[in-house]
């Protein structure tokens, strides 16, 4: 995934239209099949007291005007929904204490944070929620970030967040700028791969013809594969629950092994994920010859690294098939490389924006329906989010480790990289009600993950039953 650089601030005088995809999210979010919000979990390394959480938030939300907003309907017919200063605003109505249960594990710090996730916003605030958990076994505290995604997308929200806690450390690295530098995060894509290829001219904006033939063929793929789902869709009217697992593995040896492989960190994570996938399914006499894979991008593929926005979501969906059947994992990096340079290109359409833009013409039970389907056709949703290379703190209070936990809307499996130091942080966002197995499918992804730093190590037994993944 890759990032914009931000402006400042917006004046908490003005109003702020939601973009085609921030009411999208915003929709589905009001209704009872999805919760498009997204989770991060941090932990220090000792212990946070209130006040000095409360202050931090206080910069946070002068920082990103939308927290202290709320969301009125549009003027007039057609118009979006308008965030607008909200008078009332206090951060008490938005933070709180939380004693974690048990004895204070990880374990137990992430069934807190699944619960937490599960509680809906208050109507007419602005939706977002930020916990500071104590009584972990080591005496240090954590936090849990819960916010809506119809605020930001994940990158949005990162920069803005990384932005005040580096700020603090005064420290300068990859994504994280001295104060009032322009913010500019790494691409995952290696350098030209989104651009024309070498010797090849320019091709110019397709033309309406061309792009109706490209859409058409998206509709079609599309209503085919919403006939083959590998996994069944969330039941209407069904519980909203989701189970978070954890795991870690070097960045560094992350990194060597993708350009050995001609790939990027994301192209290694997808093929880590792919394969845990495949391993689950043979454990259940399952085979899929090819999986589906949903990954956001920061930005459409030829829009300018320069982009002011610093709210809102501005994300490219890309949309590729990955052979499913492929055990050694450079030929799998090679083979996920293809598929994302074949999938984000110059020519690419953004699909998704077309979908957000219909989203108000169409009922909201039957759009939210017919999106939970098309996301339901995938194995897995996959994002990547570079962080900074050195530490950050919270007033002075260093973070140990950070865990961005995105949604997984109709798809059953999302994944999440965050690289912080020289560590890839990666959650596995599950749903119970549509995997039941929960535990077992997270215990093959993140032993792929693992296995990623020791690719020559040894390996599970296709179908052997599998104890829980590292938290």
């Amino acid at each position: 995934m890759t990032a914009d650089t931000t402006r400042p601030p917006a004046s908490a005088t003005e109003t702020d239209e939601m973009s085609a995809k921030d009411h999208m999210v915003w929709r589905l979010e009001s209704g009872r099949r999805a919760r498009p919000i997204i989770v991060v979990v941090m932990f220090f390394e000792d212990e946070v007291s209130w006040e000095e959480f409360t202050l931090w938030h206080e910069g946070l939300s002068a920082a990103m005007p939308r927290l202290r907003s709320r969301v009125v309907p549009g003027r007039g017919p057609g118009r979006r929904p308008r965030w607008v200063p909200d008078e009332e605003f206090s951060l008490l109505n938005h933070l709180q204490r939380v004693e974690v249960g048990g004895e204070g594990t990880r374990r137990d710090t992430f069934d807190t944070a699944e619960v937490l996730a599960e509680v809906p916003f208050p109507q007419g605030r602005s939706p977002w929620n930020g916990y500071l958990l104590t009584g972990l076994e080591d005496g240090g505290t954590a936090y849990v970030l819960k916010i809506s995604h119809s605020i930001a997308d994940g990158i949005r929200l990162r920069e803005i967040f990384l932005r005040q806690a580096t700020a603090e450390t005064g420290t300068r690295s990859r994504g994280a700028p001295a104060a009032g530098a322009p913010w500019q995060v790494v691409s995952p894509m290696p350098a030209g791969a989104a651009s024309t290829p070498r010797g090849e001219r320019p091709v110019p904006s397709s033309p309406r013809g061309r792009r109706l033939l490209k859409a058409a063929r998206f509709l079609g793929r599309a209503t085919l594969d919403m006939l083959d789902l590998p996994h069944p869709a969330p039941a209407a009217g069904g519980q909203f629950r989701r189970h978070f697992f954890t795991t870690t593995v070097p960045l560094s040896a992350v990194k060597k092994l993708a350009t050995a492989s001609g790939g990027t960190v994301h192209d290694a994570l997808v093929a880590a994920v792919t394969e845990g996938c495949r391993r689950y399914n043979t454990h259940h006499g399952v085979r899929r010859r090819r999986m589906r894979v949903f990954s956001p991008y920061g930005r459409p593929p030829q829009a300018t690294a320069h982009d002011s926005r610093s709210q809102g979501n501005h994300w490219f969906i890309v949309r590729f098939a990955v052979q499913a059947e492929l055990l050694d994992v450079h030929t799998r990096i090679r083979a996920v490389r293809r598929a994302v340079r074949d999938s984000y290109h110059h020519d690419s359409a953004d699909w998704m924006g077309a979908i957000a833009r219909l989203c108000p013409l169409v009922p909201r039970p039957l759009f939210e329906a017919v999106f939970l389907r098309l996301c339901a056709t995938h194995e897995f949703v996959v994002s990547n989010m570079p962080g900074p290379t050195s530490a950050a703190s919270i007033n002075g209070h260093r973070i140990g480790e950070i865990y961005a936990i995105a949604p997984t809307l109709g798809s059953a499996v999302t994944v999440t990289l965050m690289s912080y130091q020289d560590t890839c942080h990666i959650a596995v966002n599950v749903d119970p009600t549509v995997i039941p197995d929960s535990h077992l499918v997270a215990d093959h992804i993140c032993r792929a993950v693992r296995e990623l730093a020791d690719p020559a190590g040894p390996r599970p037994a296709d179908g052997g039953k599998t104890g829980r993944p590292g938290w």
